[in-house]
């Protein structure tokens, strides 16, 4: 009787490696750009509505994106993928823009319409997340603690915040461009 042979995992394709490292570098400038929003809503309320609709579209974006690359390699449809996406971020917008009505009516404080907003793109990201790619569960509720921290620090300290994401995602970015580079063990 013979002992069986332990197969080793083919190594992936290197197209599917940089896909998976673009897929993680697009999900770090997602974070980066929500922190900018918060500081930018309470610096120009009058830029917040424009730069949050900018924002929910863009998540929107890599969500359908993440979607459409599930389900082309479980072999469900495309179609339903998307729209489901698609309906999803468009209902996202439609509450941002409610939340900035609320904010111009006075019913709502110019920080309180950024954080609510950030709230409202975690909660949706979150949520794509559990319909397509784990991914944007992880990045939702990164969105909702960053939102725990916007709210605790003042203002000025704001910006400190997203100085010090910026570099995470830099320090991130050139590890995974280094680490990619690296030749292979032998």
């Amino acid at each position: 009787m013979s002992m069986p042979v332990a197969e080793t995992p083919a190594p992936a394709p290197r197209s599917s490696a940089l896909r998976r490292h673009v897929e993680e570098v697009v999900l770090v400038v997602l974070v980066l750009l929500s922190a900018v929003g918060v500081a930018v809503n309470d610096q120009s309320p009058a830029s917040a509505l424009r730069y949050w609709l900018w924002m929910a579209p863009t998540f929107g974006i890599v969500s359908i994106v993440a979607a459409w690359w599930r389900a082309a390699r479980s072999g469900t449809s495309v179609m339903t993928a998307v729209q489901r996406q698609v309906l999803h971020w468009v209902g996202v917008v439609g509450a941002v823009c409610l939340i900035y009505m609320l904010q111009r009516t006075g019913r709502m404080e110019n920080e309180a319409a950024g954080l609510t907003a950030l709230v409202v793109i975690a909660l949706a990201s979150f949520l794509a997340g559990v319909h397509s790619d784990w991914r944007l569960m992880v990045l939702g509720v990164v969105l909702g603690i960053t939102v725990v921290g916007f709210a605790i620090l003042e203002t000025i300290f704001i910006w400190l915040v997203v100085a010090a994401i910026a570099a995470l995602a830099i320090a991130g970015i050139v590890f995974y461009l280094r680490r990619s580079r690296a030749p292979a063990p032998s």
